[in-house]
């Protein structure tokens, strides 16, 4: 069967668009770290990566006989960290996060999902649906609003590299994120899923290109 990730802005409606794809298709919905895990005290600099493994294993233990939905992408600790020029969580630099993914993903205990599904909208839609949206607090909202464009110049990089990879969805509401998810499943490919040459591309691609930068080299 197929792994995919939903990943995109703060109320872009990754949540609610895995959750609707996964009642549509009798899928999994493998939430994000946080709905499934507390924080231990204290926490350890490993330990959100950990999770990420288990989020895998949940993955491919289900995958034989289910579709897989992964809220939030396994490897966000590399991009998330580089748009933010690695000052968050103490700092954690890109040589302390690939050095504990690299082993993990050569003996294919986490990988790449088939298919990468990013949802976007306009900024002042972001701001609308939190403000309409009681169920949820959203914090670091504001935060997270300046990872959108390092976001999309990442996954465009890696869908260079590995073309199909990611699929970039116009996020105008729930039923058309599930129908253009649905249209593109047909096209997933695993052949990646433990590729040393995409992830040697993936660091190599954010030690060289800066996140905020008028002079690009991409």
């Amino acid at each position: 069967m197929t792994i995919i990730s939903i990943e995109g802005a703060s109320a872009a409606g990754k949540t609610t668009t895995s959750a609707a794809l996964a009642i549509r298709n009798n899928a999994l919905h493998i939430p994000e770290i946080a709905a499934c895990w507390e924080k231990p005290e204290p926490i350890y600099p490993e330990w959100f990566f950990e999770r990420q493994v288990d989020r895998w294993n949940m993955a491919t233990r289900q995958e034989a006989t289910t579709q897989v939905i992964i809220d939030i992408d396994l490897f966000q600790p590399f991009w998330y960290n580089w748009s933010f020029d690695f000052t968050l969580f103490d700092g954690q630099s890109l040589d302390f996060v690939e050095r504990f993914y690299r082993p993990f993903i050569s003996r294919q205990k986490i990988g790449f999902p088939d298919k990468y599904f990013i949802l976007y909208t306009e900024e002042q839609n972001l701001r609308d649906r939190k403000a309409n949206d009681a169920t949820r607090l959203r914090r670091g909202f504001e935060l997270n609003l300046k990872f959108i464009e390092p976001q999309k110049r990442y996954f465009q990089a890696l869908n260079t590299f590995c073309p199909g990879l990611v699929c970039f969805v116009n996020s105008v509401d729930i039923e058309s994120n599930v129908e253009q998810i649905q249209q593109e499943l047909p096209c997933c490919s695993s052949d990646h899923r433990y590729s040393m040459e995409l992830f040697d591309f993936m660091v190599d691609w954010l030690r060289t290109n800066q996140a905020h930068s008028h002079n690009r080299d991409e």
